[in-house]
C-alpha cells in the first residue's frame, strides 16, 4: 500500500467546508501561528459569497505547497457542470466560476484534487469511509477515481455521477463510479437493518430516524482503529473523539470556520455571516 509523503506535523491543520466564504478563510489564516501546512476537507465551492475568488486562492495555496485539498460533493458538481452533464441549481453560486476568463486552468486543476490523503497516522476524506473498506481498499478506490478524473476522459467519468448506488465489490463502469465518489463525498447515516448507505437524510443525530446511525457508529466498520477527519455535514458540528475529529462547523449557515491542529487538536476558529439559511445538499 502506498501511503502520502507527510506534512510536518507541528504545523498540519485540517479546515473544514469553505463553501466560498473567503473572507472567513483569511481571518482563521490569519490566526494561525509560523506557516501552516493546510489539508482543506473539500467543497471549496458553491452556495456562499465568493466561490470564484475563493479556488483562486485555494488554487494559489496548494501551488505554492502549503496546502492540499479533497473534493467534496458541491466540487464535484462544479465539475460535472463544466462538463456539460448538468445545470447549476437555484442556490449555487458557481455561475462566476464558469463565466471567468481562467475557468478552464480552475476546472483542470479542481479535477486533480484528491478524495483521500493519508497524513501523519491520519486518513482524511471529505464525509466519511465505507464501512467495508480497509485502510488500504480506501486508498486504492481513491486513486482509481482521481486517476480518471485528472484523466483526459474525465468528462465520460462524470457522465452519470448522480444516483444513490450503493458500493458492491462486483461493480463496474457508471455504476463502480457512483458508489466510490457517494461513500467519499455524501455518507453521512447508515440504516441500521440493511446497512445501506443513506444519502438523503442530512439531520444531526438527535433529529435522525431510530433506524439510521452514522457511518462512524457502525460496530465492525474495518476502520475502527484509524484517526479519520472529515467535514460535510454542519448538522453533526464539531466532534473531536480519539479516532475521529468532524469539523465542519457551519460557516456558510453563519456558524464558524474552524481549523483543527493536528499536532495536539487545538482548535482556531473565526465567526462566518449567515450567507445561506440552512437546507438542501
Amino acid at each position: 500500500m502506498t501511503r502520502e509523503a507527510p506534512f510536518c506535523r507541528e504545523s498540519l491543520y485540517a479546515v473544514g467546508d469553505l463553501h466560498g466564504c473567503l473572507e472567513s478563510l483569511q481571518q482563521l489564516l490569519s490566526q494561525l501561528p509560523g506557516r501552516p501546512q493546510l489539508i482543506f476537507l473539500g467543497d471549496l465551492v458553491n452556495r456562499g459569497p465568493q466561490s470564484l475568488e475563493t479556488l483562486r486562492f485555494v488554487k494559489k495555496l496548494e501551488e505554492s505547497g502549503r496546502a492540499q485539498c479533497l473534493l467534496g460533493n458541491h466540487d464535484l458538481h462544479l465539475l460535472c457542470v463544466a462538463a456539460g452533464h448538468a445545470r447549476p441549481h437555484g442556490r449555487d453560486t458557481i455561475a462566476p466560476i464558469l463565466e471567468a476568463a481562467d475557468c478552464g486552468a480552475l476546472i483542470d486543476w479542481l479535477r486533480r484534487q484528491h478524495l483521500a490523503l493519508y497524513r501523519e497516522g491520519a486518513l482524511f476524506v471529505h464525509a466519511g469511509v465505507h464501512p467495508d473498506w480497509s485502510l488500504e481498499q480506501t486508498l486504492g478506490l481513491a486513486r482509481e477515481a482521481e486517476e480518471q478524473l485528472s484523466g483526459p476522459g474525465w468528462k465520460d467519468y462524470l457522465r452519470d455521477m448522480y444516483g444513490d448506488t450503493q458500493w458492491s465489490e462486483g461493480l463496474a463502469g457508471t455504476a463502480r463510479m457512483r458508489a466510490i465518489l457517494n461513500a467519499f463525498t455524501r455518507i453521512r447515516f447508515i440504516d441500521r437493518r440493511t446497512k445501506e448507505l443513506n444519502f438523503s437524510v442530512r439531520e444531526g443525530l438527535a433529529q435522525a430516524p431510530a433506524s439510521l446511525e452514522p457511518w462512524f457508529e457502525q460496530q465492525d466498520r474495518k476502520l475502527r482503529g484509524e484517526l479519520i477527519v472529515f467535514g460535510h455535514w454542519s448538522m453533526l458540528g464539531l466532534m473531536m473523539k480519539p479516532r475521529l475529529i468532524a469539523v465542519d462547523t457551519g460557516c456558510l449557515w453563519g456558524g464558524t470556520l474552524s481549523a483543527v491542529r493536528m499536532s495536539d487538536r487545538r482548535l482556531f476558529t473565526v465567526r462566518s455571516p449567515l450567507w445561506r439559511k440552512p437546507g438542501g445538499a
